[in-house]
């Protein structure tokens, strides 16, 4: 039997943990002159010590960060607003992500009149980043529920809805992100123990 609970995280605050926030705080860090530490990271994060330690030390791989000459942190060898996305090897991705390529289609002029999750799939990806009709749906769906997208026409057979990006909605270039909670919950006491944890959704 499912269990229907409040969500953990609220709307309207921040999301303290992941890459991409990470790196944010990498970058402050780095323009008020600091070194970069782990313990620095951690400070400013609700995740726990070792995911910001596995990222740094892909940072460090991939040559973004180097060890500062004291021994004591590190400095930042390049400066950029997008978090890098990178491989366990510490290996650069050059492509863009998925969603971010769906993104980028929705904000710009051939989707201003409508488009579909046909549409996306279509002509928002890219030789190096394949979208599946599924992922584009399910982004659709979400986006929608979300109030960021206009139903422009119903779906039916044979010919799926059609959607307009909300202008209003449109915070900036980086695409919104899909984050499922996780947390423990007791059955016997009907409570939740612990810090909810959000991790983005992989298409």
């Amino acid at each position: 039997m499912p269990i229907f609970l409040p969500l953990a995280i609220k709307k309207g605050l921040p999301i303290r943990r992941g890459h991409d926030h990470y790196w944010s705080v990498i970058m402050d860090i780095a323009d008020q002159g600091h070194p970069i530490t782990v313990d620095g990271i951690h400070a400013r994060s609700s995740a726990d010590r070792r995911s910001i330690a596995t990222f740094v030390r892909k940072l460090e791989k991939a040559g973004l960060i180097k060890p500062l000459a004291s021994g004591i942190g590190y400095q930042a060898v390049v400066k950029q607003s997008s978090a890098p996305r990178l491989r366990g090897d510490g290996t650069v991705i050059e492509s863009q992500p998925a969603r971010r390529c769906m993104w980028n289609y929705m904000r710009g002029p051939l989707a201003r009149s409508g488009f579909s999750a046909v549409d996306l799939v279509n002509w928002s990806q890219t030789d190096e980043t394949r979208i599946v009709l599924a992922s584009a749906n399910g982004y659709v769906r979400y986006l929608f529920d979300a109030g960021y997208l206009i139903l422009l026409k119903a779906g039916k057979p044979g010919s799926p809805a059609l959607y307009r990006l909300d202008p209003k909605m449109i915070k900036g270039p980086e695409a919104p992100m899909i984050l499922q909670s996780k947390f423990v919950y007791d059955p016997n006491s009907k409570e939740i123990y612990g810090d909810a944890t959000a991790e983005e959704v992989v298409a």
